[in-house]
């Protein structure tokens, strides 16, 4: 799954990004919030979870995905890096581990595209409208359960979305 993100990740953003190279890597260890000289995008798609453990297979229309990107500047050369955490579910009939997302191509490109506005926009200064393009919703048979959520179970993220007045991450378009 993550082996289709950055030629997608790559085609979408070399037009816009002035001959700069850029990198995009997974890291389960971002959290909202703290990007200390990163910007921070966070979107939500819709994903497939299969679980290893009892092969359940689910989906979900409440996926975050945390994105962290800097556009670095040494001498004349510049370089982008993308640091990206897809948020794990956990199974509801096994509740032991967390499941990692199966995201679509289709909606995998959407996450990009939006990305690539948001690089534009924040390390390009580029003036671009607001409309995201939105991700292809699947038909769900259950509500979100936020006890299975590995955002939701991150208190630390519930904690920082309080301190400034927002939604949890789980709830951010």
């Amino acid at each position: 799954d993550t082996m289709e993100w950055t030629p997608i990740f790559q085609s979408q953003a070399s037009p816009y990004t002035q001959g700069d190279n850029w990198q995009l890597l997974f890291d389960d260890t971002i959290v909202e919030d703290q990007t200390a000289g990163w910007e921070q995008y966070i979107r939500r798609t819709v994903a497939s979870f299969h679980c290893s453990l009892c092969r359940r297979t689910w989906s979900s229309n409440i996926v975050p995905i945390l994105f962290h990107f800097r556009l670095n500047k040494k001498n004349k050369k510049h370089w982008g890096t993308v640091k990206v955490r897809r948020y794990r579910q956990k199974c509801k009939i096994c509740r032991e581990a967390l499941m990692w997302p199966s995201i679509s191509t289709v909606n995998i490109e959407i996450l990009m595209e939006n990305l690539v506005k948001n690089i534009r926009k924040k390390c390009y200064h580029e003036v671009l409208d607001e409309n995201l393009g939105e991700y292809v919703r699947e038909h769900v048979k259950s509500p979100h359960e936020t006890e299975l959520c590995e955002a939701e179970i991150n208190v630390s993220q519930c904690n920082v979305s309080k301190k400034h007045g927002t939604q949890h991450v789980c709830f951010l378009l």
